[in-house]
């Protein structure tokens, strides 16, 4: 049922060969990536923490825990391998460091219950003392460029600023009553100028927790969790039209917004891919084609990838296409489009939020219930239209298992989740739903009765 992929032209199939041997990305067999384990999860999540990056360090984190709950300052993970795994723990100082007391005092308690630690006590006595940390707003998105194009960026700044600096001067022979006006709206441009070269030099401005309330129709935090979240790869935006080249400035406030939604995606650092492959189509169009994208992300393993165009029109107003494309199938998960009223940096970082907040609201986290087994790789799912599914969704699909009762109240904390394999929608009517299994856990069968999960 899925549709084939042309063959990449040599010169891409080279680099992707080269990023596999290199090791970098985890290498796909079959139709799709293997599930990683728990420990896996909890691995990558301790290198995000390391660096500072609290909400990829959270998504690791909850995908840990969701496979495997409980801490221990010795727990196996293979052989006679060991490690100490305090994935609650972790997730209380994320929550703290993204300002999400609440949530940090929720997991914070867990931790302390399973494995009362010293750490895990002094992040309680700072939470108990309503000490408020700091939160940095700042994230770093994309590695700083070299030097030859910073130069050449400098070099634009200054011709812009020299032209701000002859408008100051003709102001300076304008009209008394004109001059206050004239004046603020440089200094605002030369702000805005400021910002474009602040983020050449690496530093992107996260909309994290700035979202306009009520623009998010469901929460993902009350959707079970099994393992990662959908993930997405955002490339390149191909750009028609006059003046300066948007789609560096798409493409990197698309990642920063989406990245911001909440944990509902698992967002693809830019560096693990998009560096290289402009490199490698920069002789070409310098734009990433649909073929070449949904190749690259099934070499990366990852569940979707994000294309559009950008057009600017004569009167600097500039509209915003994106597809969401299922790298298993190579279909259209869902498009999108947004419009900004001019060029200026807080423009675009709108359009590119209402962008991501559509793709966000067209995507919703839904349960459903295996309803009948066919063969080994198709299942017939109580989930629909009624319920925003569409085709090319994809889902996980998972069995409950033993009850972990609280360590100190003895009510039930969690419900083992047993990872079964994942599914993509193939057939969807107003009610239910046909998904064909895409990956299968070694040893398990899927049942009727047992539970499925929207990436």
């Amino acid at each position: 049922m899925y549709s084939k992929i042309p063959i990449l032209k040599y010169s891409v199939c080279l680099i992707l060969l080269t990023i596999i041997l290199s090791g970098t990305f985890p290498l796909v067999s079959g139709n799709a990536q293997a599930a990683l384990k728990w420990y896996q999860y909890y691995e990558n999540g301790v290198d995000y923490f390391n660096k500072g990056d609290w909400v990829r360090a959270l998504n690791e984190f909850s995908a840990a825990a969701s496979l495997e709950f409980e801490e221990k300052k010795r727990k196996r993970t293979y052989g006679m391998h060991f490690i100490e795994y305090y994935p609650h723990r972790y997730m209380a100082k994320c929550y703290y460091r993204l300002g999400k007391a609440a949530r940090a005092e929720q997991e914070l308690e867990l931790s302390l219950a399973f494995q009362p630690t010293k750490e895990a006590k002094r992040l309680k006595e700072s939470i108990d003392s309503g000490e408020i940390p700091e939160v940095d707003e700042t994230v770093l998105i994309t590695p700083v460029p070299g030097e030859t194009e910073l130069a050449e960026d400098e070099k634009k700044y200054q011709e812009e600023l020299k032209r701000l600096q002859e408008e100051r001067e003709k102001l300076a022979r304008a009209r008394e009553e004109d001059k206050l006006e004239q004046e603020e709206k440089i200094r605002k441009l030369e702000e805005k100028l400021r910002r474009e070269r602040e983020k050449k030099k690496g530093k992107y401005y996260s909309t994290y927790g700035k979202i306009p309330t009520g623009a998010l129709t469901y929460d993902p935090d009350q959707v079970t969790q099994v393992g990662s979240r959908l993930s997405i790869a955002v490339m390149k935006f191909s750009y028609s039209g006059e003046g300066r080249d948007l789609s560096d400035d798409v493409l990197n406030e698309m990642i920063t917004n989406l990245y911001s939604l909440g944990g509902r995606f698992n967002i693809i650092e830019r560096e693990k891919m998009q560096k290289i492959m402009e490199e490698q189509m920069r002789s070409q169009t310098g734009v990433i084609d649909e073929e070449t994208a949904v190749e690259a992300g099934r070499i990366l393993g990852v569940d979707a990838v994000l294309i559009g165009n950008i057009s600017r029109s004569g009167d600097n107003s500039v509209k915003i296409w994106a597809r969401l494309i299922n790298t298993q199938t190579g279909q259209l998960i869902t498009a999108q489009d947004s419009y900004a009223m001019s060029t200026y940096p807080e423009d675009i970082n709108q359009a590119c939020m209402d962008m991501a907040i559509k793709i966000y609201n067209d995507l919703p986290l839904v349960e459903g219930y295996v309803m009948s087994v066919e063969g080994d790789d198709k299942i017939f799912l109580d989930i629909g239209r009624e319920k925003h599914m569409k085709p090319d969704m994809q889902c996980v699909v998972y069995r409950e298992g033993e009850k972990i009762k609280h360590p100190v109240t003895g009510d039930v904390a969690y419900v083992k989740k047993i990872y079964l394999g994942e599914a993509v929608l193939s057939q969807v009517q107003d009610s239910g739903s046909i998904a064909e299994v895409i990956v299968k856990e070694k040893g398990e069968k899927i049942n009727i009765g047992d539970k499925v999960v929207i990436k």
